[in-house]
């Protein structure tokens, strides 16, 4: 794993590419269990280096640190080593390969546009885990806020982030047009059995209109 290879690789994709890690972690650390355990710890932190250092890499695409960084997540992010033990939830990876199938979208961009709106969808079921989040992936202080004002501070901190790296936040801007589009691409999307509550398709439509503009 050389990083100087992802030198040549256009801004647009090495961010799209770094969010794709960061999904993947998430959704591996959006699931059951919720005690204690070392594999949300380790995602904790892996998701904190990938928001630093893809800061880095866009500020200085030549960044060799940030890039051997993001390679050494994406590495952690699919080994299976912060899988032990997980249930994970890969709704958002299901709905988006849809997106995908229909659309050509890119995958990072299309995943940049669900998984906020996918998250206030289930974060009262996964409160616990989603207040974890806030406070010790992006340093929210809890200042007052209850459980769920503080797992929504989370999301929208994950929300603005995606905003600052330049990424979509609407699958108008990913280019879909035709909102009657949604219901067979939401008609063909997998359930995740690993979703603190398992989605419906008319649910997953209902996301992806929320998406749509």
């Amino acid at each position: 794993m050389d990083p100087t290879y992802t030198f040549s690789v256009p801004v647009r994709q090495m961010v799209s590419g770094g969010f794709d890690i960061l999904s993947h972690i998430m959704e591996t650390y959006f699931s059951e269990p919720d005690e204690d355990n070392v594999s949300d710890d380790l995602m904790e932190a892996l998701m904190k280096s990938v928001i630093r250092n893809l800061r880095a890499a866009i500020r200085d695409p030549r960044d060799y640190t940030a890039r051997s960084n993001l390679m050494w997540d994406a590495t952690m992010a699919e080994n299976r080593i912060i899988k032990m033990g997980k249930k994970g939830d890969f709704q958002c990876h299901n709905m988006e390969h849809q997106l995908g199938a229909y659309t050509d979208c890119n995958h990072g961009c299309g995943l940049a546009v669900l998984h906020p709106v996918y998250y206030r969808h289930i974060y009262k079921e996964g409160l616990t885990k989603f207040v974890r989040f806030a406070e010790n992936v992006w340093g929210i202080p809890r200042r007052g806020r209850t459980d769920e004002e503080l797992a929504l501070a989370g999301i929208d901190a994950l929300s603005e982030f995606i905003k600052e790296v330049g990424l979509p936040s609407t699958l108008q801007k990913l280019g879909l047009t035709d909102r009657a589009m949604l219901k067979p691409i939401a008609d063909s999307c997998g359930i995740s059995a690993g979703s603190y509550r398992p989605m419906t398709r008319e649910e997953i439509l209902d996301i992806f209109n929320e998406c749509f503009a």
